[in-house]
C-alpha cells in the first residue's frame, strides 16, 4: 500500500467518517479488534489482555463502559502502564499517565495533547490509531517491533487502546495500556 498524504487540516478529521481519514501509517502495526474475538489476538500481550478483560467486565452489556465504570482496584498491577486520554474535537489529551510510561518517555505527558508531543509521520500514525478507537468505539492494538523503527521511535512495545463513553458519535475517553519489550 503506498503512503497516503495527510489532509492539510488533519484536526478536523475527527468529525469526518474514517473512510475519509488519510495519513501515513503502517497498517501492519494496527489491528482494530472485534471484542468477541479479541482475547485470542491479545494472548501474546499479557498486560493488554488483563486490561481488556477488565474493560469487558466494566462494559456490562454496553458497547463500551463509561469513564466512571473504570475500577482501578480491578487492575492494580497495570496502573503504572496505564494512560487515560480525553477525546477532544481535534486531539487527545493525556489525563493520567502511569509511572512506567512517564519514566520511559522522560517528558511530562499529563495535560498535554498528542499534537503537542509529536510531529510528522509518528503524529499521523498515532492520531489515526486513537481516532479509530474513538470513532469505531472498538479496541485497537498497536504493535511496534524492532523491525518497525523507521519513524524514529526505537522503543519496542505494544499498546492497547479501549474506548470509554458510548454517548454521542464517538467515545469521550480512551484508556490504554503499554507493554514495553526493551
Amino acid at each position: 500500500m503506498p503512503p497516503l498524504t495527510l489532509a492539510p487540516d488533519h484536526g478536523s478529521l475527527m468529525s469526518q467518517p474514517l473512510s475519509d481519514l488519510v495519513g501515513r501509517f503502517r497498517q501492519e502495526r494496527l489491528q482494530v479488534l472485534e471484542p468477541e474475538s479479541a482475547v485470542g489476538k491479545l494472548a501474546d500481550h499479557p498486560k493488554a489482555l488483563t486490561l481488556f478483560r477488565a474493560w469487558q467486565k466494566w462494559c456490562r452489556g454496553r458497547i463500551c463502559p463509561e469513564r466512571a465504570d473504570v475500577e482501578p482496584l480491578d487492575i492494580p498491577a497495570l496502573l503504572e502502564y496505564i494512560v487515560l486520554l480525553d477525546v477532544e474535537e481535534r486531539d487527545f489529551r493525556f489525563r493520567l499517565v502511569g509511572e512506567t510510561i512517564a519514566n520511559r518517555y522522560a517528558i511530562r505527558l499529563k495535560g498535554k495533547t498528542i499534537t503537542q508531543l509529536m510531529a510528522g509521520s509518528s503524529l499521523d500514525e498515532t492520531l489515526y490509531e486513537h481516532r479509530r478507537c474513538a470513532q469505531d468505539r472498538r479496541p485497537v492494538l498497536v504493535t511496534h517491533t524492532d523491525a518497525m523503527t523507521s519513524l524514529g521511535d526505537t522503543r519496542s512495545y505494544s499498546r492497547l487502546l479501549l474506548p470509554l463513553g458510548a454517548q454521542g458519535p464517538r467515545a469521550s475517553h480512551i484508556i490504554g495500556v503499554m507493554q514495553f519489550y526493551r
